[in-house]
Formats: structure tokens, C-alpha cells, sequence
């Protein structure tokens, strides 16, 4: 319920989001499927009235919408589940959930990507605490850094380095993680949180924004963790562990706090 807004409403970037309702005679919902282009972003249908082809129909009338946003003639591309870049409700399909899995089998899904989640503990954990937070600032701050949460004022900047330098989807979703306040249109559908901007930032000796972690760009409430990234010049500080941790410390209380999702350099996260 808490991410329910964001991943039936939420923006989609470039992609056109559709939300399809399945209701009885008396108008009662009982299921519901979002779609962003060729990515189905959630599909549930009420445990009372599943293996009744509800989830079925609701996929089929997924494809009609993707064929209608094609050009005529074209190649239809194939449905994809859990994984729509810049608002996913999960990186694909928890492979514990077997129910769903064979659902999707059965209608012509495959099994593409193996993705990772990560959960750091976030309790008792001598590597996760204020005084790892101020011994690893203190250290970047003798090498002429900066490290401050994310403010109006340096939002632009940011968001452009973040596009320039790593990806437009992890500006989109750093966008997400700024809030409603800074975020602009991607934020649109996102609560504000406690703390404000859930990025934290760390800015070079000219005041340029060199190394970012962000947190609750995706399944904003829960206290997903990313993306983080440091500019190639600028590694070796101790910034993106510095920055990681301040944002853990923020979540320490959330739903899903600790969660590292669709990890990509999974050593550094280990270690």
C-alpha cells in the first residue's frame, strides 16, 4: 500500500503509462495490471477469484495497448516483467515466488536476466554507524571534499553530471529520490520524506559535484538503497562508502531499510 501511488501512477520517463483495472458487476477491483511501454510493471489479481483468467486477460490487453503504440508494420517487441528501468516495484521476478513463475511460463514467458538484491543488516552492524560515518567524512574532507545532503541549489548540476557521466535513467531516478520539492515531474507522484532529499552529495574543491548516493528512488517509504556512482578521477577517498552510509543511516527505520537492489559491482557492496 505504501508504494501503491508510485507504481500504478508514477512517471514512466519516456514511456507511456497505462493502469488497467479488472472489476466485477458491483465495480469491486480484483486485479490490477501497470504497464510502462513494454514493461509490466506490476500485475496482482485478488487471491478469491485467481486461476479465473483474470491475470490473462489483463496481459492480453497489455499487448493490444503495446501494438497500438507501434507504428504500423512494426516488429512487436516482448512484454517484459518487474524490471522497467526508473520505476520497478522489483529488478524482475523474486525466483522464491513459484506460483508466478509458472503463470507467466505458461503464457509464452521466458526467463531472460538473473538479477541481484543485496540487504545490509543494518542493526549491531559496527560498519554502519555514526562514527563510521564521521571517521570516513572526516578523511574525505582532509582530501578538500565536501559531503552534504542534496539542497535546491544543487539539483541542475547534479542531475546533469549524473546523465553526462553514468546514465539518464539514474538521473531520472535520482530526480525520484530528491522528492516532490526538487525532483520535478519525476517526483510528481512521490511523498516527501522525513529527511527531505534522500540524496547525499560530495563536492570537489571548486564546489562541482563529483560522487552522489541516493535512496528511495524506487518504492519511495521503503528505504531501498541507489544508485550511487563517483567520477573516475575522484575514486579511491572512500567517497561512495562515505556517501552509502549516510544514506543507510537515513533508512535505518524503514520497511525495507538496507536493501541494495539490481546490484551491479556486488564486491565493493560485500566488502
Amino acid at each position: 500500500a505504501l508504494v501503491a501511488p508510485e507504481k500504478l501512477l508514477g512517471g514512466n520517463g519516456r514511456r507511456r503509462g497505462i493502469t488497467l483495472g479488472s472489476f466485477d458487476s458491483d465495480g469491486e477491483l480484483l486485479g490490477v495490471l501497470a504497464q510502462a511501454g513494454r514493461w509490466i510493471k506490476l500485475l496482482a489479481v485478488r487471491k478469491a477469484v485467481q486461476r479465473q483468467g483474470l491475470g490473462t486477460q489483463l496481459l492480453l490487453k497489455a499487448q493490444e495497448n503495446l501494438a497500438a503504440d507501434l507504428p504500423v508494420g512494426a516488429a512487436r517487441p516482448r512484454l517484459s516483467v518487474g524490471d522497467h528501468p526508473g520505476n520497478y516495484l522489483s529488478p524482475g521476478l523474486d525466483e522464491r515466488y513459484q506460483t508466478a513463475q509458472a503463470f507467466l511460463l505458461a503464457r509464452g514467458f521466458v526467463a531472460s536476466q538473473r538479477y541481484l538484491n543485496l540487504r545490509a543488516p543494518l542493526d549491531g552492524n559496527p560498519l554502519i554507524s555514526s562514527e563510521r560515518v564521521f571517521t570516513l567524512c572526516t578523511a574525505a574532507e582532509k582530501d578538500g571534499y565536501t559531503l552534504r545532503r542534496a539542497g535546491a541549489e544543487d539539483a541542475t548540476a547534479l542531475l546533469s553530471m549524473i546523465e553526462r557521466s553514468f546514465a539518464p535513467v539514474w538521473a531520472y531516478e535520482v530526480a525520484r529520490a530528491l522528492g516532490p520539492q526538487l525532483g520535478g515531474e519525476a517526483a510528481a507522484h512521490t511523498p516527501e520524506l522525513p529527511e527531505g532529499a534522500a540524496v547525499h552529495v560530495a563536492y570537489d574543491r571548486s564546489d562541482a559535484p563529483v560522487a552522489f548516493a541516493a535512496h528511495d528512488g524506487n518504492n519511495r517509504g521503503l528505504g531501498w538503497f541507489g544508485p550511487m556512482g563517483t567520477l573516475e578521477d575522484h575514486r579511491g577517498h572512500g567517497l561512495g562508502e562515505a556517501l552509502q552510509l549516510r544514506c543507510l543511516m537515513d533508512v535505518r527505520q524503514r520497511p525495507e531499510g538496507g536493501v541494495i537492489a539490481w546490484v551491479g559491482p556486488a564486491s565493493f557492496y560485500t566488502r
